[in-house]
Protein backbone atom coordinates (compact mmCIF):
# COMPACT_ATOMS: atom_id res chain seq x y z
CA UNK A 1 0.00 0.00 0.00
CA UNK A 2 2.96 2.51 0.92
CA UNK A 3 4.68 1.84 -2.29
CA UNK A 4 1.45 2.75 -4.23
CA UNK A 5 1.10 5.94 -2.84
CA UNK A 6 4.45 6.63 -3.44
CA UNK A 7 4.31 5.62 -6.80
CA UNK A 8 1.13 7.89 -7.36
CA UNK A 9 3.12 10.86 -5.42
CA UNK A 10 6.40 10.20 -7.58
CA UNK A 11 4.12 10.65 -11.14
CA UNK A 12 2.39 13.47 -9.93
CA UNK A 13 5.91 14.90 -8.95
CA UNK A 14 7.14 14.57 -12.36
CA UNK A 15 4.01 15.25 -14.23
CA UNK A 16 4.45 19.00 -12.65
CA UNK A 17 8.21 18.81 -13.07
CA UNK A 18 8.03 21.13 -16.46
CA UNK A 19 6.19 23.99 -14.39
CA UNK A 20 9.43 23.97 -11.58
CA UNK A 21 12.08 26.53 -11.63
CA UNK A 22 15.72 25.36 -12.50
CA UNK A 23 16.72 26.03 -9.18
CA UNK A 24 14.36 24.23 -7.55
CA UNK A 25 15.17 21.30 -9.20
CA UNK A 26 18.63 21.88 -8.97
CA UNK A 27 18.10 22.13 -4.89
CA UNK A 28 15.47 18.77 -5.70
CA UNK A 29 18.73 17.23 -7.10
CA UNK A 30 21.02 18.50 -3.91
CA UNK A 31 18.96 17.54 -1.44
CA UNK A 32 20.04 13.51 -1.80
CA UNK A 33 23.69 14.75 -1.63
CA UNK A 34 24.83 13.86 1.78
CA UNK A 35 27.70 16.49 1.72
CA UNK A 36 25.40 19.03 1.19
CA UNK A 37 23.15 18.65 3.69
CA UNK A 38 25.86 18.42 6.25
CA UNK A 39 26.82 21.40 5.29
CA UNK A 40 23.22 23.07 5.11
CA UNK A 41 22.95 21.79 9.04
CA UNK A 42 26.00 23.12 10.03
CA UNK A 43 25.44 26.17 8.39
CA UNK A 44 21.79 26.54 10.31
CA UNK A 45 23.61 25.58 13.52
CA UNK A 46 25.66 28.39 13.05
CA UNK A 47 23.33 31.04 12.76
CA UNK A 48 21.06 29.53 15.15
CA UNK A 49 24.08 29.77 17.77
CA UNK A 50 24.97 32.93 17.07
CA UNK A 51 21.53 34.09 17.35
CA UNK A 52 21.55 32.47 20.98
CA UNK A 53 24.41 34.67 21.53
CA UNK A 54 23.40 37.84 20.35
CA UNK A 55 19.60 37.54 21.84
CA UNK A 56 19.17 34.83 23.30
CA UNK A 57 15.40 35.79 24.30
CA UNK A 58 14.60 35.59 20.25
CA UNK A 59 14.94 31.72 20.10
CA UNK A 60 13.01 31.00 23.17
CA UNK A 61 9.38 28.71 22.56
CA UNK A 62 6.55 30.19 22.99
CA UNK A 63 3.60 28.75 23.47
Amino acid sequence: MISERRDAVSTLVLEREECLSPRLLELREKIHDEDYLNNAIFRIAQVISRKLVEDPDELQFRD
